[in-house]
Formats: C-alpha cells, structure tokens, sequence
C-alpha cells in the first residue's frame, strides 16, 4: 500500500505540472517559407520563445497530417525540403536538417559566406549566396557531400533583389528582381531576371519580359514552374497576387493572370507536395495554407496547418494523462494483488523443495504467446494515438524518434502492467498457464508482488540487444536457468504440478 502510493506521488509530481511554454511568434508579420518535395511539405515562420528569436516549422506528410516540429533558434536565410527533414540555411552559413526528432546542425559548406536562396530535386540540394568579397557562389549537396563552386555569369550583388533558386528539369534557375534601364520616364521599371545551370554552364542572366513589384516565390514539379508575385504596374493591377508559368518553347515567364481567391495580407510562401502546390500565408499570427490550382489561376481556402500545439510535443499530442492513466492503473492493480495475497492461505516456504526447472523451449513459447498478447493490446492504442503509423510500418517508412519512443514506452507500460499483476496473483502468465509453467521464490514459496515487479522491470534489460539474448545468455549459464530479473527477484520459473492450484494455495 506504502509503495504504490508513493508510485502515484511521484508520477502525479512529474506528469501533472509539466507545462511547456509555447513559443509566441513575433510583434509585426513574421515571414513565411515553404518547402516541399514528392512527399512532405514544410511551413517555416519566424518566432520568439522566452525572448529568444527563431522559428517554428510544421510538416506535411504523404497522408495530409500536419506534424508540429520543436522551437529551433536562429533565421532561417533560406529553406528546402530534403527526404523526411526540412534544410535550413542560416545566415552565418551554417545549415541544419530539422525533422521531427532532434535536429543536426552541421558546419558551414562555404567559408564566410552568406547563403539567401535553396531548393532541391530529390537526389539533391543547392543552396545560392556571397562570399565576404560579394561575389555570388553556389553549393550542391549530394551523396552527403557538399561542393562548392563560384558562379561565373557576371552578376553583381548590388543589383540582385530577393533571389530565389529551384530545380526545373534538370537545371538550376537562380531568380531575382532587378531594375533596368527604361527610356519612358523616371519610373523604375522592375524586371524578372534569371540564370540556368545545366550540363553546359551557366547560361544567363536573362531579361524577362514579366514585371514583377514583389519577389517572385517559385516552386517547381516536373513539368510545371510556377511563379507567385505581386502586381508592379501604374493601374488597378498593382498589389494583385499574380501567377505566372515558365515556358521551355521560349524560355521565358509568362503571365497567367490575377489569383482567384482571397490571399491573406502580409508575406506568404510557395511550396510544392508531390504534384500539387500550395500558397502558405500568415492569418492570427499563425500559418495557414491553401491549395493552388494554377490551370484555373485558383487558391483554395486556408485552413491551419495544425491546431497550436506545445513545440515540444512533436505532433502536439499531450501524452501526460495517458502516461498518467496507464500507471495509476498499474498502482490499483498493484494495491489488488496485495490485498489478494493478504487474504489467501499461503503455505510456508518448504525448503529443499523439489522444483522442475522449465525447459527452454517451453518458456520461449510461452513468452511468445504472452507478447503476442501484448501486441494485440497496444495496437488500439497505438491506431488511437497515431492512425498514420499502421500505414507507415507496412510501407516501410522511417519513423521520426518522437513517434517511436511513444510506441515504446506504451509498450513498456503494457508489459509492466500486464506480467506483474499476472504474476503477483497467480504466479503464470496466459502463456505460462498454457505450457503448465508457473513463477516461484527459490525457496518454493508462492513470489510476492515485489519479486513479481522487480522480474518485469528487468525484462527490457534481459531483453537486450535484441531476442531476449542476455536472458538466454543467463539461463544457459545459471544453474537454476535464472535470467536477470529471476536472478536480482529471487525467483525460478519451473513446470506447475498437475494438482496445484494456480495461486499456490
């Protein structure tokens, strides 16, 4: 009674006030960045946490669930989606991958450079920015390594306005917006110009005939680019969102026409996921984001990327009442046992009691058939917590640490609760029972919750490194076939006699 209300002490300490802080994002409109690839879409904005400047980033994976990744310091400079992590590009020139586990910062490709622009094509990322002298250079990512090379095109740091980069059918295109010269008046007049890298060189810098007032966000699939801009033009048309497509024919941007639809005001993003586009935009200081149907020039309604969760939390499941459910029901089931125990008529331990040790293989089948039992019963769990994880399993996804931990430790606390009650009762687990096998003090007296505990919370260690090979290691070394947790509980495990009775009274 005294143990199992300390258990519930200690965890009502620890679970119940864990309240993580959840990071504001910053005064004035913070900018936007998106990112995709085949399967993933990413959403970064700058926010504060504490008084500490960063950034939030959420996830979009191949089934449409929005996963929340934890608070990261720093600016992103630039964004690009990399398999399952979200690179991001700093402007000290360092760069880390940013998952939904513990992100991997990683040194500077290029000394003392500044990188602004990134994109990637699946099997590779590129990142665009200046050295210290301002001269611009570029740094391809592939097969874990970077290269770095300078861009040989003859363009100038000062004239280059909001530079974007992405990969279109092969080739590298570096955006930005610069002014040109004009003979009909003062007024600036803006244009689209851009390089491309292909297997010739650069090629490049090319005047577009497209105008822009704003960058040009830019994302690509394999047969479409698509470009997002504000409107620079002296009429009605200026600071409408446009939309604008490459063409291969010519080699040059050309106007869709004004976005259908209603964008939110202030900076957004484009990104792309699999074959479908998405515009991300800012609306309640929280991101959101709407599909882009550019044959119709159409956006979607916006709808929140997730709902606002603790960064901390991964996806922003608050597991602590479960944690908390799962053990106070492991403390009432322990309270259950000693009661149990107290009043059953228990003989006194004989001494040199003759006790058959179990066989080997009838231990092993039924320790299958006990964590068979244990699978069946963390699966509901499992599809509660996470739906998406069955799915992920049968297509042999890697699964980010968050997820698998939580997997765990329901499955620790299944066990827990399932061999100790079992055991402190009646001594046999269900597969025990079926193979005639019972668990008993050394001295052959019935075990007591305490042995009962002490064996389950040895199992993950004799479990190690994997298939139960340091237990096996044990009982084929021991004389009396003890694992570790047999071992440190004194207790055996030995074949039941035909007319005991399974509580050992």
């Amino acid at each position: 009674m005294r143990q199992a209300a300390l258990v519930i002490g200690l965890l009502a300490f620890y679970i119940g006030p864990c309240e993580k802080p959840v990071p504001e994002p910053t005064a004035d409109a913070p900018p936007i960045l998106a990112a995709g690839n085949l399967n993933n879409l990413y959403v970064a904005v700058a926010a504060r946490d504490g008084g500490v400047s960063g950034f939030r980033y959420w996830q979009r994976d191949a089934q449409g669930m929005w996963h929340e990744g934890r608070f990261a310091r720093g600016s992103p400079a630039a964004v690009a989606a990399w398999r399952e992590d979200l690179l991001v590009f700093f402007p000290s020139g360092r760069w880390g991958r940013f998952g939904l586990g513990r992100p991997v910062i990683e040194p500077s490709p290029i000394q003392a450079w500044t990188p602004v622009a990134a994109c990637e094509d699946g099997t590779s990322a590129d990142a665009f920015g200046y050295n210290s002298a301002g001269d611009p250079f570029y740094a391809r990512y592939q097969d874990g390594t970077w290269t770095a090379a300078q861009v040989e095109a003859g363009v100038e740091r000062e004239k280059m306005m909001d530079p974007r980069a992405v990969r279109f059918r092969g080739r590298l295109f570096l955006l930005w917006r610069e002014e040109v010269p004009t003979l009909t008046g003062p007024a600036p007049n803006v244009r689209l110009r851009f390089l491309t890298l292909g297997a010739g060189g650069w090629h490049g810098p090319i005047t577009s005939r497209l105008r822009v007032g704003s960058a040009l966000h830019v994302a690509a699939d394999d047969e479409t680019m698509v470009g997002l801009f504000l409107k620079d033009a002296p009429d009605q048309t200026a600071g409408q969102w446009m939309l604008a497509t490459y063409a291969v024919a010519d080699e040059d941007w050309h106007e869709i026409g004004p976005v259908i639809g209603t964008v939110p005001r202030g900076p957004v993003g484009l990104g792309r996921s699999g074959r479908h586009f998405f515009v991300a935009a800012i609306a309640d200081a929280e991101p959101v984001v709407a599909p882009l149907d550019v044959a119709g020039a159409r956006v979607g309604a916006f709808t929140p990327v997730g709902a606002r969760a603790r960064a901390a939390d991964g996806d922003g499941t608050d597991y602590g009442p479960l944690l908390l459910f799962i053990f106070t029901a492991f403390a009432a089931l322990l309270i259950l046992a000693s009661w149990r125990r107290g009043r059953a008529t228990v003989p006194p331990p004989v001494e040199g009691q003759d006790l058959v040790h179990a066989p080997l293989l009838r231990r092993a089948v039924a320790l299958g058939i006990d964590y068979l039992l244990v699978s069946l019963l963390v699966v509901p769990v499992m599809v509660e917590l996470l739906p998406e994880m069955p799915d992920r399993l049968l297509r042999g996804e890697v699964i980010p640490w968050r997820e698998m931990a939580v997997l765990h430790l329901v499955r620790l606390g299944v066990i827990l609760v399932y061999f100790t009650f079992a055991e402190a009762v009646s001594g046999r687990t269900l597969g025990k029972a079926l193979m005639r096998l019972q668990v008993r003090s050394e001295s052959g007296a019935p075990v007591s919750t305490w042995q009962a505990l002490v064996r389950t919370l040895l199992r993950p260690v004799d479990e190690l490194p994997a298939l139960y090979l340091v237990g096996l290691v044990l009982i084929l070394t021991g004389a009396k076939r003890q694992r570790l947790g047999d071992r440190l509980a004194h207790t055996v495990v030995v074949v039941s006699r035909p007319s005991e009775p399974a509580d050992g009274s």
